[in-house]
C-alpha cells in the first residue's frame, strides 16, 4: 500500500447512487465526477458489502443498484489468489483502468477496536465504516491492527491521503470527530437546458425582427458573437438596454402578441415570430406563458417539456389547452398520468376512477379556475357575488352546447340538479365532472408504460419523480398523431434516491435536446402567477440556492 497514493473509502450510499464508480469493463462514467478517482486506491469495507447484500432483494431502485454493484465487485475479485493476511493489510488490490486505479475490499480485524476510545456495535454500519477507515490510517502509520496499539499512538494519528467518500451527513460528522477527512461524491452536471434565452440585443437586431419578422441565423451570430449556438425550437426573449430605443408603436407593457419573442426554426434556419399565442384560450400574462402557449399549440411539436416553480401555470395551461384542442377535434382526449413514485392504488377504496381521483384533482382544479375566469356565465355570477354578496344564478344553464348530451334521470346525472336554487359551487363541480367525463381520463403510471397514446394528448405531471429508466419508457409512449407533455419542478423532488441531476425530467430534457419535434419551456421565479406569496417563496428558494440567503438548516 502506497503512502502517497490517495485512498478513498467508499460508503454504501455512493455505490447505490453512482453504480458506475465500480467499472463494468466497458462502461464509462456518463458525467465528470466531482472527485477524480482515476489514479486512486478505492477501498470498500466489508460492512458496505453486508449492507448492499441486505438491499439486493428489494424491488426498488436501491435493490437494483445493490445487485449491479455486487455483481461487478464479484467479477473483479473472483479468480484472484491471495492470503487472508494480505487482505487485512490491504496488500491484495485489484488493478483496473490501465494500472492507474486500484480497488480493495477490506475486512476489519475483530480485535481492532480494543485500542480505540469508542466501540461501535456490529449492527452500527456507519461505525464499522469508520473502523475500516481508521484501519487504513493504522496501516499507513505502521501501527498494529490487532488491538495491541498503544493509546497514545492511536490518539496522535493524523490520517494523510485518506478520505471517506460519503453523502451521509451523519456519518460525515462522526468520521470528522474521529479525525478523518470526508468528501461528498457526485457528477458535475452542466446547467440544465431551459429552452429559452432572455437576452439584451442590439437595437439593429431588434428592429430587424420587428420589421422583417425574421432573423437569419447568420445575422444573429454576426451581431451576437458571444452567444452559443442556437438549438432547435429555442425561444429568444429579446430586450433592449434602453427603453427609449423601442419602436414608438410598440407598447411593451401591453404586448399581447409578444412581438419581442422569437423561436429558432430549424427548417427555416432563422428566428421566427410566435404564431399561435393570439389564439390561446386564456390571456397570457408573461413571456413564459407565451412560450408555453406557442409550444402547446404548434401542431408539429410531438413533445413539450415544461419546468418551473409551483404556481407558474404548468398544469393549468396544459389542461386548458388540452380541453379546447379536444373540443376543436384535434385530439380524441387527454390522458393524464400522475407520476407518483410509489403506487398506492391498491389501498384505496372504489373503482379505478375513484382511486385515481385524488391524483387528478390538480387538473380538475385547473378546469374549475378556467370556467370561473373565462366562461361569461360563471364569471359574471362570481363578480356579482363578490360585489353584492348574493347568488345571482341565471334562469337556466345553457353553456354545455359544445359538450356531449347531458345525462338525465333520477338526479344522478351531471347537470340534473342545475336549478336556480343550486349553489354556484355545486353547479361548477357538475360542469367540471361533465367536461372530465367527456374529454379526460387518467391511468396509473404502471398501466401507462404499456399504452400507445395515438390521436390523444398524454400529460405526465410531476415527471421529476421518475428515475431514468422509468422516464425512458414513458417518453416512448407517444403514438401516431399524438402529443406528450412533461411537466415538473426539479426543486420539488419527492422520490428517494433522486436529485436535481438524475431525475426523469432532466433525463428527458437531455435526450430530446435540439430536436425539431420537441419544444422545451422553463418558467422563471418572476413568472409565478398563483399568488404573490408563492412568487416570494419561489424567489427566496432561488436566492438560497445561489447563496444570497443564508439558512443554517440547509
Amino acid at each position: 500500500m502506497s503512502k502517497n497514493r490517495i485512498t478513498y473509502v467508499v460508503d454504501t450510499n455512493i455505490l447505490v447512487d453512482y453504480v458506475d464508480i465500480i467499472p463494468s469493463g466497458s462502461n464509462k462514467q456518463p458525467e465528470e465526477p466531482t472527485v477524480d478517482l482515476s489514479e486512486a486506491h478505492m477501498v470498500i469495507p466489508t460492512a458496505v458489502i453486508r449492507e448492499l447484500s441486505s438491499f439486493k432483494r428489494e424491488r426498488s431502485e436501491r435493490g437494483k443498484s445493490a445487485r449491479i454493484v455486487l455483481r461487478r465487485i464479484r467479477r473483479m475479485v473472483e479468480g484472484k489468489i491471495h492470503s487472508m493476511d494480505e487482505v487485512y493489510r490491504l496488500q491484495a488490490p485489484i488493478t483496473i483502468t490501465d494500472g492507474n486505479q486500484i480497488i480493495s475490499v477490506l475486512p476489519v480485524h475483530k480485535n481492532f477496536k480494543r485500542c480505540l476510545p469508542f466501540s461501535p456495535s456490529e449492527d452500527d454500519m456507519d461505525g464499522q465504516i469508520i473502523l475500516a477507515t481508521l484501519t487504513i490510517a493504522f496501516l499507513k502509520n505502521g501501527l498494529p491492527i490487532d488491538g495491541t496499539a498503544e493509546m497514545d499512538d492511536v490518539l496522535s494519528i493524523k490520517p494523510e491521503n485518506i478520505v471517506l467518500l460519503t453523502n451521509d451527513n451523519g456519518l460525515a460528522i462522526r468520521a470528522r470527530e474521529r479525525g478523518l477527512l470526508t468528501s461528498r461524491y457526485g457528477y458535475k452536471y452542466p446547467e440544465p437546458y431551459t429552452g429559452r434565452r432572455d437576452i439584451v440585443v442590439p437595437r439593429e437586431l431588434f428592429m430587424d425582427f420587428y420589421n422583417l419578422r425574421k432573423i437569419e441565423r447568420e445575422r444573429f451570430e454576426e451581431l451576437m458573437p458571444s452567444e452559443r449556438t442556437l438549438a432547435a425550437n429555442e425561444f429568444i426573449v429579446m430586450r433592449l438596454e434602453n427603453k427609449e430605443d423601442y419602436p414608438r408603436d410598440l407598447d411593451m407593457a401591453n404586448n399581447p402578441y409578444f412581438l419581442h419573442i422569437g423561436r429558432y426554426d430549424y427548417e427555416e434556419d432563422a428566428i421566427v415570430p410566435l404564431k399561435y399565442v393570439g389564439n390561446f384560450p386564456i390571456k397570457l400574462k408573461n413571456a413564459g406563458q407565451a412560450i408555453y402557449a406557442e409550444a402547446l399549440m404548434t401542431p408539429n411539436f410531438a413533445a413539450v417539456l415544461c419546468t418551473g416553480p409551483a404556481g407558474s401555470g404548468k398544469t393549468y395551461m396544459a389542461t386548458v389547452w388540452g380541453y379546447n384542442a379536444c373540443k376543436n377535434g384535434e385530439y380524441i382526449g387527454v390522458t393524464t398520468v400522475p407520476c407518483e413514485n410509489q403506487s398506492k392504488l391498491g389501498a384505496l377504496p372504489g373503482d379505478l376512477d375513484e382511486k385515481m381521483d385524488p391524483d387528478v384533482q390538480p387538473l380538475k382544479n385547473a378546469l374549475r379556475n378556467y370556467i370561473l375566469n373565462e366562461e361569461p356565465k360563471f364569471k359574471k355570477e362570481l363578480e356579482n357575488m363578490r360585489k353584492f354578496g348574493i347568488n345571482s344564478k341565471p334562469k337556466r344553464d345553457s353553456e354545455c352546447t359544445d359538450e356531449r348530451p347531458k345525462r338525465n334521470g333520477n338526479g344522478n346525472g351531471f347537470g340534473d340538479d342545475d336549478t336556480e336554487k343550486t349553489p354556484i359551487k355545486v353547479r361548477l363541480e357538475n360542469r367540471v365532472e361533465l367536461i372530465w367525463k367527456n374529454w379526460f381520463s387518467s391511468v396509473p403510471i404502471e398501466n401507462a408504460r404499456g399504452r400507445d397514446f395515438a390521436y390523444e394528448v398524454a400529460l405526465y405531471d410531476e415527471f421529476q419523480d421518475q428515475n431514468v429508466a422509468q422516464a425512458d419508457t414513458l417518453i416512448k409512449r407517444i403514438g401516431s398523431n399524438g402529443k406528450i407533455i412533461l411537466t415538473g419542478d426539479v426543486e420539488q423532488i419527492h422520490a428517494p434516491y433522486l436529485d436535481r441531476s438524475n431525475n426523469g425530467l432532466v433525463y428527458a430534457s437531455r435526450q430530446l435536446f435540439d430536436n425539431p419535434m420537441v419544444a422545451q419551456v422553463c418558467f422563471t421565479e418572476d413568472e409565478v402567477i398563483r399568488h404573490p406569496l408563492v412568487r416570494f417563496i419561489a424567489k427566496r428558494q432561488k436566492d438560497r440556492k445561489n447563496g444570497l440567503v443564508k439558512d443554517d438548516d440547509t
